[in-house]
C-alpha cells in the first residue's frame, strides 16, 4: 500500500508541474484567438483606433465636421493640433507612468467629447465648448498614439512586426471608410444645404464610446505571451520627476532640434 500511495503522490506532483519541467513556464497552446496573444491584442488596439481616431477621420472628412459654417471646426482643429504637438512629445512619458489601461481609457474618452461638442453646437451655436473639446482631443490623441506606438513595438514577435503593423493600419483605416457611411446614410434624403442632423453625431459618439470601453481590454505587457512562450517587454513604470527630466533631455538632442523648422 505504501508503494501504491507513493506512486499516486508522484503522479499528482508530475501533473501539477506539467511533467516535471523543473518549474519552467509552459509554452502556451497555439491558438489564433488566445486572448493574451500578441495577435489578439494588436487586433484589439486596431479596433480601438477604428472606433476613435478612425471615426474622427470620418467626422473631419465631412468638411467643417458636418457644419454648414466651418468656422467652429477650424478653430477646434487649431486648438486640437496645438495641444497634440505638445502632448505628442509628452505622451510617452505619461504612458510610462500610467500604463496602457489608464492612458488609453483617458485618451479615448476625449474623442466622444469632441463629437458631442458638435451635437451641442447644432443647437446652441456656441464655439467655446467645441474649441475646448478640440484642445482636449489634442491631449487625448497625443496619449493614444504614444500608447499605440508602445504596444506595436513591444507586443508583436520580433520577426513578424511588419505583419502586425500592416494588420493594425488596415483595421484602423477601415474606421474612416465605415464612418463615412454614417453621414451618407443618415443625410441621404436631405435636399437643402444644412448641417448634418443630430443622429450623425450620436452615431459617431456610439462608436467612440465602444472604443473607449474596449480600451480596457488591452493587457499589461507582462501578461501578453507569444506563441514561443516568451513574454513581451515588461515596462517598469516610472515616476513623474524621472519622466520630466527625460522629456527635457529630448530638447538637447541634435536630431530632435533638426525637426524644429518643421513646426
Amino acid at each position: 500500500m505504501d508503494e501504491e500511495e507513493n506512486g499516486k503522490v508522484t503522479a499528482a506532483a508530475s501533473a501539477t508541474t506539467g511533467g516535471g519541467g523543473g518549474g519552467a513556464p509552459e509554452i502556451p497552446k497555439k491558438s489564433l484567438f488566445r486572448y493574451n496573444s500578441p495577435l489578439v491584442q494588436v487586433g484589439l488596439i486596431g479596433v480601438v483606433c477604428f472606433c476613435c481616431p478612425g471615426m474622427f477621420n470620418a467626422l473631419s472628412g465631412m468638411g467643417g465636421a458636418g457644419q454648414l459654417d466651418p468656422t467652429a471646426s477650424n478653430n477646434a482643429l487649431t486648438a486640437l493640433y496645438t495641444t497634440f504637438a505638445v502632448f505628442g512629445i509628452m505622451g510617452g512619458g505619461i504612458y510610462n507612468i500610467l500604463g496602457p489601461h489608464m492612458t488609453l481609457f483617458a485618451s479615448c474618452s476625449t474623442y466622444g467629447l469632441y463629437a458631442g461638442s458638435f451635437l451641442y453646437y447644432n443647437h446652441y451655436q456656441h464655439q467655446a465648448f467645441v474649441v475646448v473639446a478640440g484642445g482636449h482631443l489634442g491631449i487625448g490623441a497625443g496619449l493614444l498614439w504614444a500608447a499605440q506606438g508602445a504596444i506595436m513595438t513591444s507586443y508583436p514577435p520580433h520577426g513578424r512586426k511588419g505583419t502586425y503593423i500592416s494588420m493594425f493600419w488596415s483595421i484602423f483605416n477601415m474606421g474612416g471608410v465605415i464612418g463615412g457611411l454614417i453621414p451618407f446614410v443618415l443625410n441621404f434624403h436631405r435636399t437643402e444645404a444644412a448641417s448634418v442632423n443630430d443622429a450623425t453625431y450620436i452615431g459617431f459618439m456610439v462608436f467612440m464610446s465602444v472604443g473607449m470601453i474596449l480600451s480596457l481590454g488591452i493587457l499589461h505587457p507582462s501578461r501578453v505571451i507569444r506563441d514561443d512562450g516568451s513574454s513581451c517587454t515588461n515596462i517598469k513604470y516610472s515616476s513623474v520627476s524621472t519622466e520630466v527630466v527625460e522629456i527635457l533631455k529630448l530638447f538637447l538632442n541634435w536630431k530632435m532640434l533638426l525637426m524644429v523648422p518643421a513646426f
